[in-house]
């Protein structure tokens, strides 16, 4: 009995949270953000909060896939994983540009060799609003990539570059 109870407590606790949240002006958000840089176009969707006037918090996975043909004509395949998160801050109020800060885990896998690296970011963005439940989201940021080993390319690699993101955000609730 007491296990059933303590069961549909937090049946309706979960099943509130998003509502008060958003009477509470915490907004759950859900998005996709195509990331373009120097030699890379990826497309991440996320999941995060939006709190207005204040800042965002958001994480996401992006995949992919690649066949390249060599001269020989075998076909081999790579796959790619991201794992990013970001933090972002608006010190000058709601539908103000923001500051923010990111994360990102990437890995490839290929039958010849695997290759994992991190990348730091950090930059600035605006959100302009399409309705109460979307808003388009553009930043520029500064990513730079420490010192790994890349064993597709035998080589130690760390590098910079800016990218610019474009996206869309939706209020499910």
């Amino acid at each position: 009995m007491r296990n059933a109870l303590f069961n549909a407590i937090l049946f309706v606790f979960f099943l509130s949270a998003p509502i008060c949240g958003y009477a509470q002006n915490l907004p759950v958000v859900l998005g996709s953000v195509l990331e373009i840089g120097t030699e890379i176009i990826r497309i991440t969707p996320f999941a995060g909060l939006w709190i207005n006037g204040l800042g965002f918090a958001r994480v996401g996975i992006g995949t992919g896939s690649e066949e390249q043909t060599d001269s020989e004509g075998s076909v081999s395949e790579t796959k790619r994983l991201d794992f990013s998160a970001q933090i972002g801050f608006s010190a000058i109020g709601p539908e103000r540009p923001y500051i923010s800060a990111s994360y990102a885990r990437n890995k490839i896998y290929s039958p010849n060799n695997d290759a994992v690296w991190n990348e730091w970011g950090l930059g600035i963005g605006h959100r302009f609003s399409l309705s109460p439940f979307a808003a388009i989201v553009i930043e520029a940021e500064h990513r730079w990539i420490p010192k790994h080993y890349d064993s597709q390319q035998d080589l130690d690699i760390s590098s910079r570059r800016l990218q610019m993101n474009f996206g869309l955000v939706v209020y499910p609730y």
